[in-house]
């Protein structure tokens, strides 16, 4: 089963990477599809990294901790990029 999880995992992958090498080609894109890019280029690795741990880490206790730290870790970057100025200013970090 974790074959044919980690398979499709990595043909999600795949689709990943063509849509961050066709925003470099036209960094542009305007419409609903450039949302679309947009939105898969900024949270589709996160997505795929939290997929990958969630298949790798599942059953074992120990593993399961490292888990819920991640999506710990998950979720401080996604406040980070949504409220980057309260973030910023909890942590004493200069205003850029």
């Amino acid at each position: 089963m974790k074959t044919i999880l980690y398979f499709i995992l990595s043909l999600i992958s795949m689709v990943y990477i063509i849509c961050l090498a066709y925003l470099n080609l036209d960094p542009n894109v305007s419409g609903t599809m450039g949302q679309i890019l947009h939105y898969v280029a900024t949270y589709g690795g996160l997505v795929i990294i939290l997929a990958f741990a969630a298949v790798n880490f599942f059953g074992n206790p120990f593993k399961i901790a490292f888990f819920v730290i991640l999506v710990i870790v998950v979720v401080l970057y996604i406040l980070t990029a949504v409220i980057p100025g309260p973030i910023r200013s909890l942590l004493g970090l200069l205003k850029i």
